[in-house]
């Protein structure tokens, strides 16, 4: 049985500690190109008036605080982290408000912005205290005091990141999504979930089968996978809150490739019941079944546009395998690919504006995208064999596998920089995808 994944409870005690410093958005997300913003990272303070805990419990939680502030910041590309260990300030004496904090000292050594922080724990509650300041106005841009589960330190961090990612873009920031993606090899494959940058790694599945393609329903709260623990490929729907698997499809053949529509009544995927496999739409109310194409080739791996009303899908109908796009209100299909040996895996981005895909030439894949009438085609990764792409909620990266080391994950830019390879803690990760803006 499934392992229950309750969604972190977080806690906004108060949003703002003072009146913020900028009034306007700080970073344009639609610049062409903008520095980065030198931002230093003090150590968090322990707030505890007498603390009587072990000292390497403090320290193992200020360890934790700090890196996942790091690299949330790193990760967003706005940020440049400067060393702050090069300032004379000490975090066990200086306080976290504006008069408590030397800005001079700050902006000696480069820092542009500055973060400090405390934490205070008491029993399996750990409640986190964090300012940003503008070290050149010597003003606070935003403060907020969270409390969370001792045991998820960095989760805390996440909602922050995001609170400042708000403040200073104006959009929706991504630290608090999460990964699906699949480990294991042979005839043991399980799926796991993570935070975006691959922590704190939980086992969803555990049923020593066969477990692939895990997809997330529009809300968040559901996983749609492929799954062999009866024998045949069948498609189920696992409950992320309640931890309840319902079998969605298991006619004859295989039941593979499912996606859920952007308005979650739907799911896309690939039967073989009548002949070769082809694309059928399952109405999730009625369980009713229609069929989208007929051919003689396979049609598999369906993405729904943002708006619901095409599919780009993997079609082998001209010789090799290209990718597809299905106006689904005509019944028109389009083919986009006309190069590479294969075609597979497309990823439709949020905006609707491109379709991210993988494709071999020599044996390798490379990750490539393309927009949905078949022009801008750009490839974007050109190292290893890189798959499964699957676009953050905002649009702004790409998650996908790789082949590095028996097989990890990575994410990238939108534009192909910024490459970050994840640490899960679990060997060989595949099939990774990313999940909408969770609540």
């Amino acid at each position: 049985m499934a392992k229950k994944f309750i969604p972190f409870l977080l806690i906004i005690l108060f949003t703002a500690l003072s009146a913020p410093a900028w009034g306007k958005v700080y970073i344009d997300l639609a610049a062409p190109s903008q520095s980065a913003l030198p931002v230093a990272v003090q150590e968090f303070r322990d707030l505890s008036q007498a603390p009587a805990r072990d000292k390497n419990l403090s320290d193992s939680i200020k360890k934790e605080l700090y890196d996942a502030i790091v690299t949330d910041l790193r990760f967003s590309g706005f940020f440049k982290v400067i060393d702050a260990k090069a300032n004379l300030e000490d975090p066990l004496r200086s306080g976290l408000t504006e008069s408590e904090t030397d800005f001079k000292s700050w902006r000696a050594i480069g820092a542009d912005a500055l973060v400090k922080g405390g934490f205070l724990l008491e029993g399996d509650k750990l409640t986190v205290e964090i300012r940003f300041f503008d070290c050149v106005t010597e003003k606070l841009v935003t403060g907020k005091k969270f409390a969370g589960s001792a045991k998820n330190p960095r989760r805390i961090i996440h909602f922050f990141s995001d609170a400042v990612y708000g403040e200073l873009t104006g959009k929706k920031g991504v630290f608090t999504s999460k990964l699906l993606f699949v480990s294991g090899s042979g005839g043991n494959k399980e799926i796991y979930v993570s935070d975006y940058d691959g922590k704190n790694a939980t086992k969803l599945t555990r049923n020593r089968s066969i477990n692939l393609a895990p997809k997330w329903s529009p809300d968040g709260q559901k996983m749609l996978y492929v799954s062999y623990k009866r024998g045949t490929p069948a498609m189920y729907s696992l409950d992320l809150t309640t931890g309840k698997d319902e079998s969605l499809s298991s006619k004859p053949g295989i039941n593979i490739g499912g996606a859920y529509s952007p308005d979650g009544s739907r799911v896309a995927l690939t039967l073989s019941s009548e002949r070769s496999p082809e694309l059928f739409v399952l109405d999730l109310q009625s369980k009713e079944y229609k069929k989208l194409t007929d051919n003689n080739g396979i049609d598999v791996s369906p993405s729904w546009s943002p708006d619901g009303l095409r599919l780009a899908y993997v079609s082998d109908t001209a010789g090799n395998p290209h990718i597809h796009v299905l106006d689904l209100s005509t019944g028109n299909s389009k083919r986009i690919t006309f190069k590479g040996k294969y075609n597979s895996s497309p990823s439709w981005s949020p905006d609707g504006r491109y379709i991210a895909f993988a494709r071999s030439d020599s044996g390798r894949f490379n990750i490539w995208v393309v927009k949905p009438g078949g022009e801008g085609l750009t490839q974007l990764t050109f190292e290893g064999d890189n798959r499964n792409p699957s676009w953050s909620p905002d649009g702004r990266y790409i998650v996908y596998s790789s082949s590095e080391r028996g097989g990890s994950l990575k994410i990238m830019r939108s534009d192909g920089t910024g490459v970050m390879k994840l640490d899960t803690g679990i060997k060989g990760e595949k099939a990774p995808a990313w999940s909408p803006f969770l609540r």
